[in-house]
């Protein structure tokens, strides 16, 4: 595939990053903040427990689930750090937004535990009782964080996240398309909203790789993009609803904890 834009030469493969990247970037970064050391300092997940130690940090108090996600967040970040140099990222305002509802949430439900909230009321009425957890620093506070992570990334580490709703940089792309190309996705797929217009904003950027951890994501992109049998009429189907040539290619699914791939090149 080739990149989207006027600055498309030399070629420059493009990656998507969904919302559940972003969202390990900053949990990975929002460790490395608290440990008071540098992402590119942090070489595997024993030596930032003992950076985090040395903070003062109680690291046994993270569970097993915790852990696995600061250290997805940590190879995200290595794996797009080796690449920044070879690649083009891409996220959307809709995966920003997806990322400020996590987080949030997150915190709230950390407030109604500390709070000693029953697990039955917290699942039965959580957003009454996220109303009631958080009060207006805790979302001042967010704010602040993650327009810090966004800076820190950029201007630190090189890793300059574009959104493609971005009006000042020409994707040749605009909104209502996506949306066009998301309601032909879930006319033939059955996806989530979002899912499908994210799916949507990376195919008419003509993104190379979509990076996301979501398991059933991955699954359908490379159903389409690799057909069997069962679902070649359907993906034929839907590159002429989005008015793609038969020959041309969907971005390929990667987890965020695999390279980038080297071999891409310009058609």
């Amino acid at each position: 595939m080739t990149n989207a834009g006027a600055s498309a030469a030399p070629f420059q493969p493009t990656a998507f990053l969904d919302t559940n990247v972003l969202v390990r970037l900053f949990q990975f970064w929002d460790a490395c903040q608290t440990a008071q050391i540098r992402l590119d300092a942090i070489s595997d997940w024993e030596n930032l427990k003992a950076a985090l130690a040395a903070a003062s940090v109680a690291t046994g108090a993270l569970n097993g689930i915790d852990a696995d996600y600061v250290k997805l967040g940590m190879k995200a970040f290595q794996h797009l750090q080796t690449s920044a140099g070879d690649y083009r990222y891409v996220s959307s305002r809709v995966c920003r937004s997806e990322m400020h509802h996590v987080l949030l949430e997150g915190r709230g439900l950390e407030h109604l535990k500390l709070q000693g909230v029953p697990h039955s009321l917290r699942v039965k009425r959580p957003q009454v009782l996220y109303r009631v957890a958080l009060n207006e620093q805790d979302y001042m506070h967010l704010d602040t964080q993650l327009e810090t992570f966004r800076t820190a990334l950029s201007l630190d580490y090189s890793l300059e996240v574009t959104d493609v709703e971005d009006s000042s940089v020409d994707f040749g792309v605009s909104p209502d398309g996506i949306w066009d190309d998301a309601q032909a996705i879930w006319s033939h797929i059955l996806m989530e909203v979002m899912d499908a217009y994210l799916c949507a904003a990376a195919i008419r950027i003509k993104a190379d790789v979509f990076i996301t951890a979501d398991t059933s994501l991955r699954d359908a992109l490379n159903r389409i993009r690799d057909p069997d049998s069962d679902w070649a009429t359907l993906a034929a189907s839907l590159k002429r609803a989005l008015s793609m040539k038969p020959t041309e290619e969907l971005p390929l699914p990667l987890r965020p904890g695999r390279a980038l791939p080297t071999s891409l090149s310009s058609p």
